[in-house]
């Protein structure tokens, strides 16, 4: 694969862990500054590597990773794993769960597999606030950026899959196939001789994850919660992708700005060890969250 990525280290997010406390043997919860998972507790990420939480094991095997460092180089993070998140925050403001889609299609491949990401995220952030009557309409729009990116067939394949659960409200089934979808149109575009945009789809849902995981917390905060957004090793990862990217892909992207932004959300995500966040912390990741967003799809939300 031709990214060559430099080396970065950051610190890993901040996610509670129980401990036990004073000799009556009660648990609290305790701030330690590694994440709350114990394979991955105390580990640097390596250059290039997906990032240990938004990494599925699972859809590796010894043509898709290097065993030896451990690296994966040609899937790009699991959307479903990015979605994660999402979960045990408070709901989504409104304003939030819907946001003003362009009717243009971009007229370059990088442009359209974030977008495709973006896609990806309204349908499950859709779903999550119940919002069903808007799946259809966003799984149209997948497949009309699938068809035009080169990946259609594989969306028409999902496209069914996706409404009958979104009707039905089964989230987390909603969320497997959206997995699924990804993983089918990775294999379509590494087929492509393209994983550049793979990488530039998860990226797009990634933004748009934490764009609505920021307003939640923001609208009503918790410390321990928006703990789960400040995961440092995503935007480094990003900001990797981008400064490798494949130069006609990089055309029409800002991809100068994207990295600053990026590399200004890396330093704003550092914790340290035991550190809780605050709440103009999460203010000012989401503020570069939303600018991050305007250079990506360009309009933001419905209000």
């Amino acid at each position: 694969m031709r990214i060559q990525l430099c080396l970065m280290t950051v610190l890993l997010a901040a996610l509670p862990l129980v401990a036990q406390d004073e000799p009556g043997g009660a648990e609290t919860e305790v701030f330690d500054g590694v994440p709350d998972f114990e394979e991955n507790a105390g580990v640097t990420r390596r250059p290039g590597e997906v990032p240990a939480l938004f990494r599925d094991d699972s859809r590796l095997d010894d043509n898709h990773a290097n065993q030896e460092l451990g690296i994966n180089v040609y899937t790009a993070p699991s959307i479903s794993k990015i979605f994660d998140q999402l979960d045990n925050l408070p709901a989504i403001p409104e304003p939030y769960v819907l946001r003003n889609r362009a009717e243009n299609l971009p007229t370059d491949t990088g442009s359209l597999a974030i977008e495709m990401g973006y896609l990806m995220a309204d349908g499950f952030i859709a779903v999550r606030s119940g919002h069903m009557n808007d799946i259809k309409p966003i799984a149209l729009d997948l497949t009309r950026f699938g068809k035009a990116i080169g990946v259609g067939e594989k969306m028409n394949a999902h496209s069914a899959g996706l409404l009958e659960n979104a009707e039905k409200g089964k989230l987390e089934e909603f969320k497997r196939l959206l997995a699924s979808t990804q993983s089918d149109v990775n294999e379509e575009l590494a087929a492509m001789r393209d994983p550049d945009l793979a990488h530039l789809l998860a990226m797009g849902g990634w933004v748009r994850a934490l764009d609505a995981a920021a307003a939640a917390i923001e609208q009503k905060f918790d410390a321990k919660q928006a703990a789960a957004i400040f995961y440092p090793d995503a935007p480094a990862y990003f900001s990797e992708i981008l400064t490798y990217l494949n130069p006609k892909t990089a055309k029409k992207l800002n991809v100068a700005e994207l990295c600053r932004l990026l590399s200004l959300l890396t330093e704003q995500m550092q914790l340290a060890p035991g550190e809780l966040p605050t709440p103009e912390q999460v203010r000012s990741v989401h503020e570069t969250t939303l600018r991050i967003s305007t250079i990506c799809v360009g309009e933001g939300h419905e209000h």
